[in-house]
């Protein structure tokens, strides 16, 4: 009986300390998740794409206009 009572007692600890630990994490992801930062990080993210894109294209010899490539029928 004193087994019983003792796993029920940690397993309520653990419940109590999972869910404070769990709340703690969610406050500060609704405080991280705001629409300016997200904002942010979009434009972060396309910028850094775009650079990645212009360095790739640069070692490659490509430039950004079609070279020898004739438009129309001709």
């Amino acid at each position: 009986m004193l087994t019983r009572i003792k796993w029920f007692f940690l397993g309520s600890v653990a419940t109590i300390g999972a869910g404070a630990y769990l709340g703690t994490k969610v406050k500060r992801a609704r405080e991280r998740l705001t629409t300016q930062n997200m904002a942010r990080a979009g434009v972060v993210t396309v910028a850094g794409m775009m650079n990645a894109t212009g360095r790739r294209m640069k070692r490659a010899g490509l430039s950004g206009e079609s070279e020898g490539v004739e438009s129309g029928p001709g």
